[in-house]
């Protein structure tokens, strides 16, 4: 399964690379939450040494692999965190990297004032 994965990912790097697409690109990958355990519906995997399983909010029910990668986070070196972090942790890197740019219409004021939200002229897939 790691195997497919890596070449899977590898023949999206090489795609992106080959039409010169990979400078402007941005790659986020995240695991669902942790493996199941139950054997009375299909789970045989294994969270040791993290306590619980997928739907619990222990360690070994939440605890994923994950990162981001993209030559527009213009980092001075790779950084590796072992925190406990949310998805949502990561919208300020994703908006350095798409370059900061005004993202008024999706302000959170938009949804608790009477306020006209203004058209977009950009998108992010």
């Amino acid at each position: 399964m790691v195997s497919a994965l890596d070449q899977s990912v590898g023949d999206v790097f090489q795609a992106l690379h080959d039409k010169d697409m990979l400078s402007n690109s941005i790659f986020v990958f995240s695991s669902d939450n942790g493996g199941e355990t139950n054997e009375l519906v299909g789970g045989y995997s294994s969270n040791y040494p993290l306590r619980g399983q997928k739907f619990e909010v222990w360690e070994g029910g939440i605890r994923v692999p994950a990162f981001i990668w993209s030559p527009l986070l213009q980092l001075q070196e790779p950084r590796v965190s072992m925190q406990l972090m949310h998805v949502t942790d990561w919208l300020p890197t994703l908006y350095s990297a798409a370059g900061e740019f005004n993202i008024i219409s999706f302000h959170i004021s938009t949804l608790r004032e009477h306020t006209t939200v203004k058209p977009r002229n950009f998108s992010i897939l």
